[in-house]
Parts: C-alpha cells; structure tokens; sequence
C-alpha cells in the first residue's frame, strides 16, 4: 500500500509540475522577432517566400505551417512561433517518458524526463520564434520510433520513423546528423532478415517523404531547380564570414574550450548559474558512480555526428545550437541516476526540477517584458532629431520588420561605407558597435571617429549576439 501510495504522490505531483511549468511557458513565450532569422519566420506567417528569406533556406515548411495555424489564434507572429515551439516541446514528455519506462517505473520516468525538459536554458532559447524548440520536440519522437521500430522489427514500423524524419528536415534542416538512427535501424534490419528489398524499400520510402516537403517548397519558387540554386548560395553564405562556422579565424582548440566548457556546460547545462551548476555536478557524481543505465544506441551514434557538426559547422556565438546535446546529457545523467529510484533520489531530481523551473521562469520573464536591445534601439532613434542615417549589420533586418521611420542601411565593408556616406553629407551619421567591429576586423581602426552615444542592453542568454548594442556618431576630423 505504502509503495502504491508512493508512487501516485510522485505521479501526481509530477503531473502538476508539468502542468504549471508548460502553462508558465506559454504565457511568457517571447513576442519578439529580435533577430535576422526569427523576423524571417516571424514574415513567413504573413507571405510565404523563400528567395525574400521569409523565411530563408531551406523554407521550414512544416514549421511555418504550424505557426500559420496558431497564428490564426494569436495574432503577434513572433508570440504565435514561440508558443508553438513551447507545446511541440513539452509534446516530448511522452516520447522521453516511454523510453526511460523500460528501464525504471513510470512515476521515476515523468521525474526524469520533467528533469531534461525543465532545463532552464532549453526553456529560454524553445521560447522563441525559431525553429529550435519545435525541432527538438519532434526529435525526441523521433528517436522513440526508431527505438520503437528496432523492438518490432517488421518493415511497416519502419515507416514511422523515416514520417518522423521527414518532418524533423521540414523543421530543422540542421539536424540532419540525426539521420544516423535510421542508417542504424536499417543496418540492424538487415542484419536481421538479410533482404536487399527490404532496405532498399526503406530507402525509397525515406526519400518519398523527403520529397514531399522538399517539392512543396519548390513549387513556390518555380521548380526544383530554382530551389536548390538559391539552396547553393544560402550554403555558400552559410560557410563563409556571416556564416560564424569553422571558416572563423577562431583557433580550433580555443573554439573547442569555448564550446565545450562555455556554450555546453556553463551556458546550456547550468544556464550560468552558479548553483545550478553545483547542483548538477552533484546529481553528476552520484549518477556516475552508482547508476547503470543502458544507452539507446541510436541516440548516443548520432548524438556525437551531430556534436562535430555542431563544433565545425555552426555558429559558436549561438549556444542554442546546442540544445540536442544538452538534453541528451541530461537524459542519460537522470536515467542512471533514477534507475533505482529511491524515495531520496526522487525528491533530489524534485528539487533541480523546482530549481530549474524557477531560473527558468525568472528568464522566461524577463525576455518577455524586457524589450530587446535593438527594439530599444529603435524606441531611441524614433525620437531622434532628423535628418540622419543608421549603419547596422543584421539589425537592419529587424528595422526593416518594426517599419521605422529612418533611414538605415546595413553595411560590411569599410570602402562601401566610405562612398555611402558621402550621400548624406548634411545628415547626422550613425552606426552601430557591430559596424565599428566589423571595419576593425578588415584591419581599420574608426576609434578616432566615432563617439559613444548610448548602449542598450537586453538578456545576453537569449541573444548573446545583439543582447548589447551601443549606438555611435561619427564624427569627420
């Protein structure tokens, strides 16, 4: 009776968390299309075009289609994307759920998968008008239909996850990586059964779901061909300067420490908080020692693909490019640490639960009610006396969707500055720190020529691109 009674308080009590922490979620989603690519899906709910980049490459169909229909609800595009991120997310309890069912009661599973999607940074950058949260939701699915069709071992279980796959591309083309489960899945079907057809229909059919949404797109731009020209030269920008990838001349081991130890561990585990972190190294450390839990062997294969693309072939400014990686840890340190769930354990993984959820909301919050920095940029130069110019990089783009009132051009080279310019001898110059940065990356110093104005400051866990913007005139000799 005692173990009953037990194991219905956890449940319940579990239950309630998640219900409060995904209500808490869905009312401080974030309104705000703060950067290039969220205002290119926050304008895709509104026109769909992918060669206006709205959104950019590779269109994110099932994504946009999904905001479209709570866009037809909510009426702030930005707000509309965040929330739908928010329920695709903690749609994945129930995959996480049954997958760590297997290995620990059930009441111990919804504490530990509560324990991986109430991770506080997570929680932050899936509040947002990105694709993130929604990919990372369908990812989890996805993972549990490849577990799912592996226990099966018939052909037609095969086709769930390869629907899955399909729809995770159509939201993320950037977890392609993860592909690697299904070669795994097929590899052990034909271990199994040692029928070239039954491979090569699963092949096909992966490919058929692929294609629907990869046609779809493209008849929006004309055709296939078209589509896959403008893919090229969105891929080539991607590798190239703005692109923040292994072209960087950021040192290799200097950009490995910075992923691993700042972006992984202080950013996407402890949400730099200090206690968070201590509590995790805490969980960590008893975990490791006294835990056994057995790994989904898809999962940690593609795991690790996906960890060196993200090392070599994203952006290291963006944590958030990280948060498979963070919720796959946390998978794998709170199954080994509840597969024997005693009554302490559980209480423990309560109490980071609680702990997170409220770093979380803390963050959720004021995202949501601090406007930011570029929108507080904008709010300023509104006020300014005209005539005057602003040179930007991407916050153009963000001006541009905020229909200001003033002149702005967004700017990469010292030499098109310099002609530029001369077009508004009688105009107030201004232009932002990422400019000045910009010319001092090409070898020019401008130091002389700017004065500081006024820096705006918004959440640098959110944004830790344009989370600080500082507003320069400059000044001829």
């Amino acid at each position: 009776m005692d173990k009953r009674f037990g194991d219905r308080f956890w449940m319940g009590s579990g239950v309630g968390t998640a219900a409060l922490l995904v209500g808490a979620c869905l009312y401080w989603a974030s309104p705000y299309a703060a950067t290039w690519d969220e205002v290119d899906f926050a304008l895709a709910l509104r026109r769909y075009d992918v060669l206006a980049m709205q959104p950019h490459f590779p269109g994110y169909p099932y994504f946009i289609l999904g905001g479209m229909a709570v866009h037809a609800l909510v009426a702030n595009p930005a707000k509309a994307l965040s929330i739908l991120n928010v329920l695709v997310l903690c749609s994945a309890a129930f995959p996480i759920v049954w997958l760590l069912a297997r290995h620990m009661p059930r009441s111990a599973a919804l504490w530990a998968a509560l324990s991986v999607l109430s991770s506080s940074y997570v929680l932050l950058a899936a509040a947002r008008p990105m694709s993130d949260g929604a990919a990372l939701g369908v990812l989890w699915w996805y993972i549990w239909a490849v577990e799912w069709a592996r226990r099966r071992t018939t052909w037609p279980a095969q086709l769930w996850p390869a629907v899955l796959f399909s729809l995770l591309m159509g939201i993320r083309l950037s977890y392609a990586p993860f592909a690697a489960a299904l070669l795994i899945l097929w590899h052990e079907d034909w271990k199994t059964h040692r029928r070239l057809g039954r491979v090569a229909a699963s092949l096909l059919a992966a490919a058929a779901f692929q294609f629907v949404w990869v046609a779809a797109v493209a008849a929006t731009e004309g055709g296939l061909w078209p589509f896959f020209k403008l893919g090229w030269a969105f891929v080539v920008g991607h590798f190239s300067d703005w692109g923040g990838t292994a072209t960087s001349p950021l040192p290799f081991w200097e950009r490995v420490c910075r992923f691993v130890l700042d972006n992984f561990l202080w950013t996407g585990m402890a949400s730099r908080n200090a206690w968070l972190l201590a509590a995790y190294a805490v969980v960590g450390a008893i975990a490791w020692r006294t835990g056994r839990f057995q790994r989904p062997r898809p999962l940690v294969v593609s795991a690790l693909l996906y960890a060196v693309w993200a090392l070599l072939a994203q952006n290291i400014e963006k944590p958030r490019h990280l948060l498979p990686l963070v919720h796959f840890a946390l998978f794998y340190v709170w199954g080994r640490f509840l597969a024997a769930p005693k009554a302490w354990r559980l209480a423990l993984a309560a109490a980071v639960v609680l702990l997170q959820s409220a770093i979380g909301i803390g963050l959720l919050h004021e995202q949501a009610k601090t406007p930011p920095a570029v929108y507080q940029l904008a709010d300023d130069l509104r006020d300014k006396p005209q005539p005057f110019v602003v040179y930007t990089w991407e916050e153009t783009r963000v001006f541009d969707y905020l229909h200001v009132p003033f002149p702005h051009k967004d700017v990469f080279h010292f030499s098109f500055f310099l002609q530029d310019k001369e077009n508004y001898r009688h105009a107030t110059i201004y232009m932002t720190n990422h400019v000045v940065d910009g010319f001092r990356a090409q070898g020019v110093d401008v130091s002389r020529h700017v004065r500081k104005v006024k820096t705006y400051r918004s959440s640098p866990l959110a944004d830790p691109v344009y989370g600080t913007i500082t507003l320069y005139e400059w000044v001829e000799e």
